[in-house]
Parts: structure tokens; sequence; C-alpha cells
């Protein structure tokens, strides 16, 4: 999981009360958060990575505040939009970055921790949640030297003074020439020759998602500010916006909305939108497992920051604008089992009126992970969740039919795993400084398509890692796992991507295909970051 590193004294500000470290070591625990590291003037978290809004400090004491009932507020006003603060949303941007949210922030009081946590905190939301600025990115304006309204589009070729240069340059300079032009200019570049950006009406502010103007640098001087959300996500964007308004409101600045014009609608943001969700107090207790009560539900659903009540036997839960992690009532049941404790919850025996048995697959594989570690394979346990460029192009292959997240949370879970060779070989490069040979194997599920349906099955797979190794090796363990099982596997030689053109095999069974043996590719070992040669082979054991 992701770790933050938080200042002590900026987060013992943020709280607004006095607190001393063993209290505030043991609220963050039972907020389920985990202390990674500390010194005298830092601590370092780690978080959920579906919880941005605890990323900053202001984040984390709120969160604090709440467990420790020492805030009461569970509401956040946004001020109307000002006058011509309107951003006009160009039709050119539509097909690369078609989504903005903006905001205007006034009444700022800046010191050193303030304006290093606001960056921070934006910084760490476009790369993580913001998937490297390709789903959103944030831009930060002083608006001193601005002048309203706004205009966001992919523009024809124009120039301006990007931030920390003292000479203007042209768009596609810095695209090629910047380093942050080098790493997300293909976010920016439209077609036609032109880019994505925001402008005022005095010129450009920022090169999106690419570069802000020294034009409008934010300092601590700074006052007033406009905050942009742009994306590709109209839902990350809106809802990224109340998370950030949330945090300047707890910082008693000023927040007020901007008018975002599209072709065909409008619409004021940020909305500060909270969703209401009702659980039945029975399918709540029945869940967590204890007896909890109207009135301590509602106590420990506030020390969570959520606003809530009672409605017959049913409870109201208000869920706070800056939580994007909620999705359902699974999500605040979670969070009341949080604020009511895991120690204090006893674990119950799962009662049955008859002794279980293993059905005859389970047995099955239960044989097969015996043999192979009669063999001197090590068991490896990893995710069922990959991503497209492991399973399929560090492997050298072409993409295709798979099951795919519809929301996915972070670029490195995006998909159902395909096969099991990428998740060992990426157990591998993570032990390149460990004794050679290392012998690997996993047997779990991989998933598939079949037609549109969605398909699992279970296979078995192991890697081989020596300085030298030898295709009659693998295929010698191939045979002794065979004999252990009482099953006569056969070998034919095909290619297969991934693997070295001569050196590779599909395993049969029965005169069918079900699986495949070989040597990885160099080409692929690089990619993964392994120096050494490795024999890998996988079958369905269905």
């Amino acid at each position: 999981m992701p770790v933050s590193t938080y200042n002590r004294k900026h987060l013992h500000k943020a709280l607004g009360f006095k607190i001393g470290d063993r209290e505030l070591v043991k609220n963050i625990g039972n907020l389920g958060l985990a202390i990674k590291r500390e010194s005298a003037t830092e601590m370092d978290i780690e978080f959920k990575a579906n919880r941005p809004d605890i990323i900053s400090t202001v984040g984390l004491a709120r969160a604090i505040r709440y467990m420790m009932r020492r805030s009461r507020s569970f509401g956040y006003d946004v001020r109307p939009a000002e006058k011509d603060f309107t951003i006009n949303v160009g039709s050119y941007v539509k097909a690369k970055r078609p989504f903005v949210a903006a905001m205007a922030v006034r009444g700022m009081r800046l010191g050193e921790d303030e304006l290093k946590d606001i960056i921070n905190f934006t910084d760490k939301l476009s790369e993580n949640y913001g998937r490297r600025r390709e789903k959103l990115a944030i831009g930060l304006h002083d608006l001193r030297d601005v002048r309203p309204p706004f205009y966001y589009d992919a523009f024809k070729e124009d120039e301006f003074v990007p931030l920390n240069k003292a000479k203007k340059a042209r768009y596609s300079e810095v695209v090629a020439k910047e380093e942050k032009g080098v790493r997300y200019g293909k976010l920016s570049a439209a077609s036609g020759g032109r880019y994505v950006a925001l402008k005022d009406s005095t010129g450009t502010m920022a090169l999106i998602p690419v570069i802000n103007s020294e034009r409008t640098r934010v300092t601590k001087a700074t006052q007033s500010m406009l905050v942009d959300i742009t994306g590709s996500s109209r839902h990350a964007v809106e809802k990224v916006a109340d998370v950030l308004a949330a945090n300047f409101l707890d910082m008693k600045f000023e927040v007020y909305c901007v008018k975002v014009n599209y072709v065909d609608e409008a619409g004021l943001l940020p909305a500060m939108e909270s969703r209401k969700i009702t659980i039945p107090l029975d399918q709540l207790e029945r869940e967590i497992g204890v007896r909890i009560g109207f009135n301590n539900v509602i106590l420990l659903a506030n020390k969570m920051g959520y606003e809530a009540g009672l409605v017959g036997k049913r409870v109201h839960f208000k869920v706070p604008p800056y939580r994007l992690d909620i999705i359902d009532e699974q999500d605040v049941i979670e969070d009341v089992a949080i604020a009511y404790g895991y120690d204090y919850i006893r674990p119950a025996p799962v009662l049955s009126g008859a002794p279980g048995n293993p059905d005859l697959d389970t047995v099955t594989r239960s044989h097969v992970s015996e043999a192979i570690i009669g063999l001197g394979y090590g068991e490896m346990m990893n995710s069922y969740l990959t991503n497209a460029k492991d399973n399929f192009k560090l492997m050298g292959l072409e993409e295709t039919g798979h099951i795919k997240l519809s929301n996915p949370k972070t670029e490195i879970a995006t998909m159902m795993r395909t096969w099991l060779v990428p998740s060992l070989l990426r157990c591998l490069a993570k032990s390149t400084h460990d004794r050679l040979p290392q012998k690997m194997f996993e047997l779990d599920m991989a998933f598939g398509l079949n037609g549109e349906a969605p398909e699992e099955s279970y296979r078995l797979a192991a890697v081989s890692c020596d300085t030298k190794v030898n295709f009659n090796d693998m295929k010698a363990d191939l045979e002794a796992l065979g004999k252990a099982i009482g099953i006569g596997f056969a070998i034919k030689g095909q290619s297969h991507g991934g693997f070295i053109d001569g050196r590779c095999a599909a395993v049969m069974f029965n005169g069918k295909e079900i699986g495949v043996i070989g040597e990885i590719h160099p080409e692929v070992l690089a990619n993964f970051g392994i120096e050494q040669p490795v024999l890998a082979m996988e079958i369905r054991l269905d």
C-alpha cells in the first residue's frame, strides 16, 4: 500500500488542539493506518490506496479529529461563482481530455508547511489517483495577475513563459525539450497540431497536464488561487474537486464555485455532493458480529466522519463529499467496524451441521502442490489483478480479449490476469539479488473470456532461474510431476510469444494442448529486469 510522509509540527497545527505523541499514534492506529517510520520531525504512514483524502496533512488531521470526537461539523459550504469566473470548454479538447472542474480559493494565509502540503497533495493526487496525470491532473494558479473568464481547449501553437523559466517558449518546444514535456507531452498533444491548454483573457495559464506558467506561480504570498482539475474521467475530475474543496475549507479558506460551460451543457463546480446510504441495524450488527445498538452506531458513524440518523430500524448514513472510496453499504459497514475496533470483535466459528470434505479438484490440486514442492520449487501467492503491460506487452504478446476492471483505482491493477507466468517473473525480478538457483511455482486461477462470458481455470505455473538453464531440465520436472500424480504428459514443438523459438513446446494431454513449456526470451527477461536465463511452464489443471 502507498506511504505518505507527514510533518509532525504541521500535523499538530492542523489538528488545532494539543495532543501527546502516544495518543496521536494510538488514534492513527484506530483509523486502520500503519505507521512505518517515525522521527522527531516526521512520520511515514501507510494508507489504503482508495483513501486519497488522507494523503494530505489536513485530511489526516480531519480524520483524527472525527475519531477523537473533536469535530461535530459535517457540512461543507462553497460560495456562488464570482462574476466572469467561468471556464468555456472548446470542442477540440473533447477527443483528448474533455472534462474540467475548477474553484477559486480566497482568504489564504500560507506558511511554508501549508504551501508544501498543498503542492505535495495535488502532485500525489495527479500521479497516483490520476494515473500519472492521464486520468486527471491538477493545476494551481495565483489569481493576482489573472483575468477571467477562462478558456479550456486544444489550441493551435502558442507561446508562454513556463514555470521556473525566464523566456517564452512555444508549446511544441516545451513538449519536446522540457523534462515534464517529454514525460507528459503525449497527454497534451492533440490532432491537427493542437495542444491542451488553459487560458485567461491575457494568455496561457497552463499547458495541460504538463506545466503551469510562471505568471501564475503560487507562493507563500499567494492570497487567492484558481485550482483547475482536468482529465478523461468526469466522475474522477468532479469528485477530486470535492476533495480539494473540503481541504481548503478545513484550512479556513473561502471556496468559490466556477461555472463550467461545455458545448451543450453547463454546471457549477465543485458540487460537494453527499450521497445517503441506508442500512438496517440488524444487518450491520450481523455482518460485524457484535450488538451495537442505535445510539452507539450513530456515535461510531460520527467517529468516521459520517452524519447519521435513525429512521425506524434503519440507519441513514450521509457520505462526506471527500470520501471517494465509499461505493456501497459494505464500505460503510467496514468503517463502522473500524470505529468499533477490530480488537474488540470476537472471532466466531463457522457453524455447520455436517463436516466438510474437500472435493476431487481440491484433492488433485493438493497432490500437484506436494509433487512440485518435492521437486524443489517454492510456492508463490500472487494477486488475480494485473495490468495489460505486465500480462501482454512485457511478455512480447499482442493484447487479446480479457476481463477489464470497470473502475480501477490504480494503474497496476486494471484487469484479471490471463495466465500466471508474468506474475512469477515479477517475483523473480524482486529476487534478483537472492542466491541462485531460484525455483518458484504458483497454483491458482487465471481468467479469460469465452465469447463475451467470463471464465476461470486453475493453472500450475513454474519458473526456474539459474546462471545456465537447459530445456530438458524443465521437461524432466514436467515428466516427474506427471509420474507423481499419475498423468502422462507429452510435448509438441511450437512457437509461443515470450519464449525462445526452438526452445519452446506445447504441453499435451490426451491429444489436447493444455499448456506451454520452454525458455523465456531474453527481451522478456530484460523487460522485467531479470539478468539470468529462466525456464518456465504453465498448464491448465481443469
